[in-house]
């Protein structure tokens, strides 16, 4: 019969990798009335198994408490964890039923594998916004309540098993949105690593906004292109993400010789298209909030435009805040002269 036990278990090794199954193993080394092995796994209980689990928990304590190599270890760790999941379910279930072992494997991964995915979420958002100032904090926190989550699978199952049941439908609502938010600060960190290697590497900045181009996938870029219309000149495209109620959702901006336009691609939908002729402009800015880089755009009617950008695309946004000032007070509400009859690709005028 499933309880809070294994389930319980399972989904605290989401959040820290081994210090549940060292518990586990622990208890049930000491004969524990609480904790009975399922054949399979009473491998656990022998001294290297103990040893082993002991040494890789107390890495792990020691290694969320420092920013950057908090943040490598979970990525590591994305696969791991599912796994010690489904081992931790197995290993609690104490039955030689193959059938139930494995759906309650199953089941304990994919447990695992929500929680991995909110804590990482978590952990990537507080690097970005504390510069991983309070990763240790948030590091101790975690600790702490994987050992009392632990405890109470064992002590108390049938709690546990509530707790796991409101994690689940509160992920079933909050899911989406924190695997997406959990895919974009792990790019944005993962940009800025590569951005800071860059930077130690003396690469150069960029010359003209028309190098923005080359940071587009062909495909990509020619489906924007057949977003302007016939007397659009397209200056220079800028990938990143719009911040939303669903999660941060990936999208474009596009600096073109009429408007500066937003698009964001949907799977199930058209695009997601939103345009300001240059004439409508009361401010555009840039600015890098911590390890990212956006853009603002604000019109006569309030209406605003804002896009967050790797951190390596910062002089890129800055040479597109400084086109959108040079054009804006040269356009009327109509737009300016056309010289090409179809979308093209052109130099921004000095």
């Amino acid at each position: 019969m499933i309880n809070g036990l294994p389930l319980g278990l399972a989904l605290a090794t989401g959040v820290n990798t081994y210090l549940p199954l060292f518990i586990l193993a622990l208890f049930a080394r000491l004969d524990s009335a609480q904790v009975h092995l399922s054949p399979p796994f009473r491998f656990l209980t022998s001294d290297a198994a103990l040893v082993v689990l002991g040494v890789l928990a107390l890495s792990e304590i020691l290694a969320q408490k420092f920013p950057g190599l908090d943040n490598v270890w979970d990525f590591v760790h994305t696969l791991l964890r599912p796994v010690a999941g489904a081992v931790a379910a197995g290993a609690a279930m104490d039955t030689n039923r193959i059938v139930e072992m494995a759906i309650v494997m199953l089941i304990g991964g994919a447990l695992a594998t929500g929680a991995h995915s909110a804590k990482t979420g978590l952990r990537v958002a507080s690097t970005a916004k504390s510069f991983g100032f309070a990763n240790p904090v948030i590091g101790l926190v975690e600790d702490l309540g994987v050992a009392a989550a632990s405890l109470v699978a064992i002590y108390f199952p049938w709690i546990m098993l509530a707790v796991v049941l409101l994690f689940t439908i509160a992920f079933a609502f909050v899911g989406p949105r924190v695997l997406r938010t959990m895919a974009f600060d792990f790019r944005i960190f993962w940009a800025w690593l590569v951005w800071l290697g860059q930077r130690l590497g003396g690469k150069s900045e960029p010359a003209g906004l028309q190098e923005s181009l080359l940071e587009v996938a062909p495909v990509d870029l020619e489906g924007l292109k057949r977003r302007l219309t016939a007397e659009e000149e397209l200056y220079g495209v800028l990938p990143g993400w719009r911040r939303a109620s669903g999660g941060p959702r990936p999208g474009f901006l596009l600096v073109t010789s009429r408007r500066v336009v937003s698009v964001e691609p949907r799977i199930w939908r058209s695009p997601r298209v939103k345009a300001f002729y240059y004439a409508d402009v009361t401010l555009a800015r840039t600015s890098r909030p911590g390890i990212m880089a956006r853009i603002d755009v604000l019109t006569r009617q309030s209406d605003r435009m804002t896009i967050q950008l790797r951190r390596a695309h910062a002089p890129l946004a800055e040479l597109a805040v400084k086109a959108i000032y040079r054009l804006a007070p040269a356009l009327d509400t109509s737009g300016p002269s056309v010289t090409s009859a179809r979308p093209a690709l052109a130099p921004v005028p000095e």
